[in-house]
């Protein structure tokens, strides 16, 4: 890391996070924030394909709008913008300090061309040198800059974790995020407003394709009626944290709306609560 990124890395999470915060997880939190501020600040000063690549490997996914491996996809020499920067606003991590997710305003532009404006989620997984990586990366596009000012980075309470030692333990435990996306998805079915009061998080944030964020539960609900969306879906792959309190799922999805069925996809981070039930953080959907 250059100086100049860092310092810039380092003023940026002394200025968002109170010093109590350090003192009580070290700042966990912080760690996946600093990383994609410095791959966001690279994009910026020595080109968006030294930033993009920065942070991925061998195993990153990036949906280019379909699933794929990242190293492939930039391997292909993908026609990128001359400019791209995004923020996080939105991030947490998990206990055992090797899995969590950011996620916030990204902006892309070509030189003599309009600036575009979307939304980013990326959720990240230590490699086995110790080292952040994204593990997936997902945008959407929407027609308005971000005009949001908050920043929520959210540390563990604590780092007490059952240590989960079997294989077949932690196949078990993805195996229930597995079935809740799947129970989700056939509640989706049935009715969209009961399936979103039941599984969101109060403060969940839904990335629509074309819309910008909303966020908390009630938000969705009412943005969903009055656009008269119908979303379905279907399950394709889930990845739970050591210590199983964060997740992601990602699959397909049909949209309904003004009588015409698109297909999509979609990505929902999960979070499960004091009471062991798993609620949706965010929910991304885009266009295949």
């Amino acid at each position: 890391m250059s100086q100049s990124l860092s310092r810039v890395c380092r003023i940026f999470i002394l200025f968002i996070f109170p010093l109590a915060s350090f003192a009580q997880t070290d700042n966990l939190v912080g760690q996946i924030v600093a990383a994609d501020i410095y791959d966001s600040e690279l994009s910026l000063n020595k080109g968006p394909l030294e930033g993009l690549t920065n942070s991925i490997d061998k195993n990153t996914i990036y949906f280019k709008p379909a699933p794929e491996p990242a190293s492939k996809y930039f391997s292909t020499r993908p026609n990128i913008p001359d400019v791209v920067s995004w923020r996080p606003v939105f991030a947490k991590i998990a206990k055992s300090n090797e899995w969590g997710f950011t996620t916030g305003p990204i902006s892309w532009q070509n030189s003599g061309f309009t600036k575009k404006n979307g939304e980013y989620l990326s959720i990240w997984k230590r490699d086995r040198k110790g080292r952040w990586k994204i593990a997936l990366r997902a945008e959407i596009e929407h027609p308005n800059a971000s005009r949001e000012k908050t920043f929520k980075f959210v540390n563990p309470e604590d780092t007490k974790y059952f240590k989960q030692k079997s294989k077949v333990r932690l196949e078990q435990r993805a195996e229930i995020v597995t079935s809740t996306d799947r129970l989700m998805g056939t509640v989706l079915r049935a009715d969209n407003a009961v399936a979103y009061k039941e599984f969101l998080s109060d403060n969940a944030r839904l990335l629509f394709s074309g819309f910008s964020p909303q966020i908390g539960k009630e938000n969705i609900i009412n943005f969903l009626k009055e656009n008269k969306i119908d979303i379905k879906t279907e399950n394709v792959a889930v990845d739970r944290s050591y210590s199983g309190e964060l997740a992601y799922s990602y699959g397909d999805a049909k949209v309904i709306k003004d009588d015409r069925v698109q297909n999509f996809y979609y990505i929902r981070v999960w979070e499960v609560n004091d009471e062991f039930k798993w609620n949706v953080l965010v929910e991304m959907l885009f266009e295949k």
